[in-house]
């Protein structure tokens, strides 16, 4: 099986070279704490209306991973399709087909995949339907699982630490209907000035009924228009959570409070002021500070999820990685044009802590990006600590 891989990546790379139009180069060295170098070649081209990609994801000189891709039009029918193999330890690792069309006003998609029983969740095989209609404002949306979700999958190689992330989530068994859900979001209530509002129900065929959301997003508050609400209640059959998220907008300045609602036998019995976040965003120029208030329950997100404020057991689910150390961040972050009409970025971020030496400063992280020629671009980052620094990594991203 390795030979037909490497033959099929050899010639599909032989393609590109000879012709195909587009391709991609990226490449990250790892200084700190332990020297690694990762590397992914992607080549793709294509004829008529389907173009095929292959990417090739190396780790200091071992083949890690090797994906094909096909996209594209047949007739009315959008095509997707996902090959991806383990070259260094197994063979084939996870693949998935996607094919979309729309009928007389709807919108249906069928989601199939598979999972090798060599990765952490294999063995496992799934499908899934989904059907989208909209009814003026009102969207609705039906997914029938059948083994398998559409809420996503990241599938990490053990050795070096690298994901990939895929649409489609094969789920064990993975034969007949697992579960339903239905949502229905852009719902206006019958009262002047209500929000509108979405709907989620999820069923399965082990528990029945699992849980029912309604939630709404950026809703100007009656009395004062500069106020943005975001809620959500979520009911299981045991529990039930409710989050409210106002944002006070006035440019240029945005104060953001985080609540958490404390409910006890379905009564509200008080509320609290879980985060409170500060945003000032000038030309070029974006200064924000955090501060966590409820440390048990909300956190900082990652830099590489965005650094923002999460619920742990909502992070937790949806694979978020955060920091439950850290109590505040100051984070300030600049922008320019730079090189070919493109944009330079650089982000400074300083975290504080119980364990922190001056002021409670514990970490600091600084992230670079600088276009330096067509179709190239080059990135630092380095995360330092009152004892030293701690990480740092360069990156080349080439396209052509």
């Amino acid at each position: 099986m390795g030979k037909r891989i490497a033959v099929a990546a050899g010639a599909l790379l032989g393609i590109a070279i000879l012709g195909w139009s587009t391709g991609s180069l990226e490449m990250t060295l790892e200084l700190l704490p332990s020297p690694a170098l990762d590397a992914a070649l992607i080549f793709g081209g294509g004829a008529a209306s389907l173009s095929l990609t292959g990417t090739s994801v190396l780790h200091w000189g071992t083949w890690v991973w090797q994906e094909f891709a096909l996209e594209g039009n047949v007739s009315s029918l959008e095509v997707k399709a996902t090959l991806l193999f383990g070259p260094s330890t197994i063979d084939f690792v996870y693949d998935e087909l996607i094919l979309e069309w729309a009928l007389a006003g709807l919108e249906f998609a069928f989601h199939a995949a598979q999972l090798s029983g060599a990765v952490l969740g294999g063995p496992a095989s799934g499908a899934a339907l989904k059907a989208r209609a909209e009814f003026g404002e009102v969207e609705l949306e039906g997914v029938t699982e059948f083994g398998a979700s559409t809420e996503g999958i990241e599938i990490f190689h053990a050795a070096s630490g690298l994901s990939r992330r895929y649409t489609t989530d094969p789920r064990p068994p993975g034969n007949g209907f697992t579960a339903q859900r239905l949502s229905l979001s852009g719902l206006a209530l019958p009262c002047s000035g209500c929000p509108e509002v979405a709907l989620e129900l999820y069923f399965t065929k082990g528990s029945g009924f699992e849980y029912a959301e309604i939630s709404v997003d950026d809703h100007p508050v009656w009395c004062c228009p500069e106020i943005l609400l975001d809620g959500t209640i979520k009911w299981k059959p045991r529990t039930k959570s409710v989050t409210i998220v106002p944002e006070v907008k006035a440019p240029p300045a945005c104060l953001t409070p985080h609540f958490e609602l404390d409910w006890e036998d379905d009564a509200l019995i008080g509320m609290d002021l879980a985060a409170l976040e500060f945003v000032c965003d000038l030309d070029g120029a974006k200064l924000r500070s955090v501060t966590i208030l409820k440390r048990c329950c909300w956190a900082f997100s990652t830099p590489e999820h965005g650094s923002r404020v999460v619920r742990c057991f909502e992070a937790d689910e949806k694979g978020i990685a955060y920091y439950p150390q850290y109590w505040e961040l100051l984070s300030l972050e600049l922008t320019g044009t730079g090189c070919c009409g493109k944009g330079w970025r650089a982000v400074f971020n300083s975290y504080f802590g119980e364990g922190g030496s001056l002021f409670g400063w514990d970490m600091g992280y600084l992230e670079i990006e600088v276009p330096i020629a067509p179709g190239i671009s080059v990135s630092g980052k380095m995360a330092a600590k009152p004892s030293g620094i701690e990480t740092v990594s360069a990156r080349i991203d080439m396209s052509w």
